[in-house]
């Protein structure tokens, strides 16, 4: 259990639950024939590519470190 509240305090489990709730919204709304609002697509994109941008950030980090 500490282990996940490493990662909270990391703030990677929260990045993942805000890019995945955005993602599946767009999805939700993509699906259900509904017009996709500029605002929910601009940070759809902003949060994904902060996760990613993040994610490769810390494996260049961890190999640099080796």
């Amino acid at each position: 259990m500490s282990k996940f509240w490493d990662l909270v305090g990391q703030s990677v489990i929260v990045q993942g639950i805000v890019t995945l709730s955005l993602v599946f919204a767009c999805i939700y709304m993509a699906v259900a024939g509904q017009e996709i609002p500029q605002l929910i697509s601009t940070s759809t994109l902003v949060a994904l590519g902060y996760y990613f941008g993040s994610k490769s950030q810390q494996y260049i980090s961890q190999a640099q470190r080796r």
